[in-house]
């Protein structure tokens, strides 16, 4: 039936076929060996290590579906990782399914919760037929080329090398995914839900955002944007940020945006140096601070600490608390008292700083975009973004955990608040089984940011001249300051437009947005025009103050300053 040729390639077939359900990358390995070393024809190859691909993804898939039936099985291959994974399939069953093909550690947990959880065969089954496809084919093909091109000028020593670094990454993912395999989470030391604390000090909601513009009429409430990856959103901006380096000849030329700023307020500054920056006459509009920066004495004198700093400064619990280095919201939250507040310092990384602020008592909160030329006297404010915390409207049937995970904006976000994000404290158990009654407004979570699910509102008919001079005062008393966005709590948006009812929570530099772009009803198009738009202010606002004798921070340190900002988030508490 065949002949000896093509029988020997069946068995090299079958051997790599098998081999996929070992470890896929080896298999590709074996595939372009015998491509490159012994000619293998291409076509045998890749259908090998395709069909293997696609028949162990139906094989897991399986396994979770048995799983349902089997204790054994059952207790051996579902943990907390399987556990952790539905939220993502229900949300993102496209996006997960493909990451996790190039992500170590995430494909085998992932294809069994798909199984497990009853996903859609057919739904399954199409996303590994193409994404099989696709990842055997880039990945041989490369290898291939690679081997042709490089490899056999080395022998088999390169072959051997490559096995060596699959086998090591391997060990290596597997002992990894042991190490971070989450412990079982104690509840009796989570601090308490926010919702209690905003009771003690905020008025009545009567289920609406008060002091804000109603949501009814809004159609929209998911922005294409928002169910892009971050990573495939921002590759447009990240290129046009090349093209206006190439044309400043500097990469990091924003760095001189806020000369007086470090990194110009990109990234790595600190958030009270900037608000200390306002003028005396200024200060005011600033909600009252102070800052605690932990000294390695021990948690309960650092505690001691805060509380005298609060009593001088007159301020009360509850309290916020939040890191000095910051970004969309990690570490911010609302504490109770000083049991939570020692929780809290517990807790906070040692040698960094933090900073205790006065909540505002409004539902109201607003990110105003302020740009200036330097030499100018009068800026202008860009944009006006209302930021709406998350929230569920109760419909008198559903627990609040029901109403989160089928709301369409907080579903994609549903892990945040059911516990389930490390970086995120959540509800507890008893706050999830309440039925809310029918109308009523639940917020969740104390933090605004788009993060957590946040809705910004594009409101830049709030711009009056009233308002633009009350924040160009503000943004001259400080030294060199030119460009950022300065976060408000304020008690309604008339008394905003006048220019008052208001209290800055926070200032930003080089590393604003014009978030106004991310209201779910505007286009992604006109989002993109608006980035782009604030970039080139950016740049040539950093190209004048080049011009006056600042000088823009090498690439290295300002990387340095991205890497420990990163690093830090990492280590917060988690925010509320």
């Amino acid at each position: 039936m065949f002949d000896a040729s093509t029988l020997f390639w069946l068995q090299h077939c079958i051997v790599i076929f098998f081999m996929t359900f070992l470890h896929e990358d080896a298999a590709i390995l074996a595939a372009a060996f015998s491509r490159v070393e012994h000619g293998m024809p291409l076509v045998y190859a890749y259908s090998s290590v395709y069909l293997g691909i696609v028949t162990g993804d139906i094989l897991i898939y399986g396994l979770g579906h048995l799983a349902q039936k089997n204790k054994w099985l059952r207790a051996k291959i579902i943990g907390p990782k399987i556990e952790k994974t539905r939220l993502w399939l229900e949300n993102h069953l496209i996006r997960v399914l493909i990451l996790c093909r190039i992500t170590p550690g995430l494909l085998f947990p992932t294809f069994v919760a798909c199984g497990w959880f009853k996903i859609p065969f057919g739904r399954f089954a199409l996303v590994s037929i193409l994404s099989g496809a696709i990842y055997s084919s880039v990945v041989l093909t490369v290898i291939i080329l690679f081997g042709d091109l490089v490899l056999k000028h080395f022998d088999y020593w390169a072959w051997i090398l490559l096995l060596a670094i699959i086998v090591a990454l391997a060990i290596w993912n597997t002992f990894k995914s042991r190490k971070e395999a989450p412990a079982e989470q104690s509840t009796g030391d989570a601090p308490p839900s926010f919702i209690k604390i905003l009771k003690s000090y905020m008025p009545a909601r009567k289920n609406k955002h008060i002091g804000m513009p109603s949501l009814d009429g809004v159609k929209r409430m998911v922005s294409f944007a928002e169910r892009l990856p971050n990573g495939l959103f921002y590759i447009p901006v990240g290129l046009r940020w090349l093209l206006l380096a190439i044309r400043y000849r500097s990469l990091t030329l924003p760095t001189v945006s806020n000369p007086n700023i470090e990194t110009g307020g990109f990234w790595g500054e600190s958030k009270s140096d900037i608000m200390m920056q306002v003028g005396d006459e200024q200060q005011p509009w600033i909600a009252e601070f102070v800052t605690l920066h932990r000294n390695g004495m021990g948690a309960q004198s650092d505690l001691g600490t805060a509380l005298s700093l609060m009593e001088d400064k007159g301020l009360s619990f509850p309290i916020v608390v939040k890191p000095d280095i910051g970004w969309q919201g990690y570490g911010v939250r609302l504490v109770e008292d000083s049991s939570n507040l020692h929780q809290y310092i517990s807790a906070y990384p040692l040698g960094e700083k933090m900073v205790l602020q006065r909540p505002i008592p409004h539902d109201g909160e607003a990110g105003i975009f302020y740009v200036r030329l330097p030499g100018e006297k009068q800026g202008r404010i860009l944009s006006v973004t209302l930021r709406y915390f998350p929230y569920v409207y109760g419909d008198g049937v559903s627990t609040l955990r029901d109403l989160i995970k089928n709301s369409p904006r907080t579903k994609m976000r549903a892990d945040y608040f059911l516990g389930e994000k490390s970086e995120h404290t959540g509800f507890e158990k008893h706050y999830l089984d309440i039925i809310p009654a029918e109308g009523e407004l639940i917020r969740l979570s104390f933090i605004g940011s788009i993060r957590v699910g946040g809705l910004y509102r594009d409101a830049s008919h709030l711009i009056t001249p009233e308002l633009t001079k009350r924040f160009n005062d503000i943004a001259l008393s400080m030294p060199e300051f030119y460009f950022g966005r300065f976060d408000i709590r304020f008690e309604s948006t008339e008394l905003l437009k006048a220019g008052t009812g208001f209290s800055i929570i926070e200032i930003n530099g080089a590393g604003s947005e014009a978030i106004s772009a991310w209201d779910p009803e505007v286009s992604i198009f006109k989002l993109y025009r608006e980035l782009f738009e604030a970039q080139s202010l950016l740049f040539k606002v950093s190209a004048l103050n080049r011009s006056r004798g600042y000088k823009p921070m090498g690439l290295w340190a300002f990387l340095k300053a991205a890497k420990r900002q990163n690093k830090l988030i990492e280590s917060y508490p988690p925010a509320g």
